[in-house]
């Protein structure tokens, strides 16, 4: 289990840097975090598995203010590690992996005030000319004061957490695992409502219906109705296009328009 845990805080460190050195909340995603976890740990056909489900439960879920509700990044690798190394339900870890991303935001906060006591130091620096102090400061913050505490965590959850976890649930009744893993089930479909509230539209709603009559009825797989989806959307970005040009030409042969070309032209 030790060697399982230095590799997946090996796996949080890299994706953190990544990150911050990328693009902001990109690779932080959990289906990039757990396809990686899951190579990691030998076992990518559950990393990629996991990595959808959690995607479809944390794309509904947005940082507002900066404020992020649930860490997808640690729900993400803990989840993973939990089926992975357990060989448990995959439903139980996806119920657990919100609660686990919420206390790691928790610990993120707890630890945020070391980041922000340095900011003193920098203007320090900043005023007094120090290039060079200001630029070690700033990479040790990067490589070192920011992704540490929250890599140990990872860890020590690594270590402490996943076989005790394991040896927690078989003690759990048997209505108990089963209502967890009908909620972890459940949990996809949330994400999914709470994503499509936020982008639903009356012109574009149909679609939804066409693709849920193509899954149930028709029974065509998912990566059929991605490419109908995809053709749609094609479509549908020609025809706006070809209609604003009718719409152009229309407006740029008005009389009044034409009134003006002379006027401006003479």
């Amino acid at each position: 289990m030790l060697q399982s845990a230095l590799i997946l805080a090996f796996v949080y460190y890299i994706v953190y840097l990544l990150d911050c050195s990328m693009a902001w909340d990109a690779t932080w995603r959990p289906l990039f975090v757990a396809f990686l976890t899951g190579l990691a740990l030998g076992d990518m056909k559950t990393g990629l598995i996991m990595g959808a489900s959690l995607e479809a439960i944390y794309m509904g879920i947005s940082a507002i203010g900066g404020v992020i509700p649930s860490d997808p990044c640690s729900a993400s690798i803990l989840s993973v590690a939990f089926v992975v190394l357990t060989g448990a339900d995959l439903n139980l870890a996806l119920a657990l992996a919100v609660p686990i991303g919420t206390v790691m935001q928790y610990v993120s906060t707890l630890i945020s005030p070391i980041d922000i006591s340095l900011v003193g130091l920098f203007e320090k620096f900043a005023r007094e000319g120090k290039d060079k102090s200001y630029t070690l400061l700033h990479y040790a913050s990067l490589f070192i004061i920011r992704p540490l505490p929250k890599t140990m965590v990872v860890f020590l959850a690594a270590v402490l957490g996943v076989e005790n976890l394991q040896a927690v649930t078989n003690l759990l009744p048997a209505f108990v695992m089963n209502g967890l893993s009908v909620s972890g089930g459940m949990l996809v479909a949330v994400g999914f409502a709470i994503l499509t509230s936020m982008i639903w539209s009356k012109e574009l709603g149909i679609y939804f219906f066409i693709g849920f009559a193509c899954v149930k009825f028709l029974h065509l797989p998912i990566i059929g109705v991605s490419i109908f989806a995809l053709a749609a959307a094609i479509l549908n970005y020609t025809r706006q296009g070809q209609i604003k040009k009718m719409k152009d030409e229309i407006i740029a042969q008005l009389p009044e328009n034409q009134e003006g070309k002379e006027d401006l032209f003479g």
